[in-house]
């Protein structure tokens, strides 16, 4: 009777034991994936690419309208370009890069202005009225130049871009 008193004992210690232990393993588990989490998140963070103006052209065409840039593109008549002070451009484009066709009514007429990380893109649908967008530049990546087949397109069709 003895033993089975001390069995029991035992039993109600270790299960105690275990009990307690538990939320420390569970809070140790939280501790070390919370700070994987935050070391992933700094490496995506800084893994962010130097482009070039033609490069970042293509992304926001991209993002704008990419049937457009690929049809554009495959007949060789997307222009990049930076809008010089003798242009005749729209109001509030004066120093902004852009991206069009050469071609009247094909389309639309791009311009974008990179600073630090936020893009902000003005265009317009057929001559229209100029529409604004903002984005990040870590979004268009994220988005549209992320992935080794994603990097070729861009890159071809940077390739394949007029210079005005």
């Amino acid at each position: 009777m003895k033993s089975n008193r001390i069995k029991i004992i035992a039993l109600i210690l270790s299960t105690l034991i275990f009990v307690s232990v538990i939320p420390l393993v569970f809070e140790k588990y939280n501790i070390v994936q919370n700070n994987f989490d935050t070391v992933q998140a700094k490496k995506h963070r800084h893994h962010m690419p130097k482009l070039l103006d033609q490069q970042v052209a293509v992304l926001v065409g991209l993002d704008i309208n990419p049937k457009w840039v690929h049809q554009q593109s495959s007949k060789g008549k997307l222009i990049y370009g930076v809008v010089k002070p003798s242009d005749t451009v729209p109001d509030g484009v004066k120093d902004y890069s852009f991206l069009s066709t050469d071609s009247e009514g094909e389309g639309i007429y791009l311009f974008f202005k990179t600073e630090n990380n936020r893009v902000t893109i003005k265009y317009a649908n057929h001559g229209n009225k100029l529409h604004t967008k903002t984005v990040t530049l870590s979004h268009l990546v994220n988005q549209l130049y992320r992935t080794k087949n994603q990097r070729q397109r861009v890159d071809n069709y940077v390739s394949s871009l007029r210079t005005e």
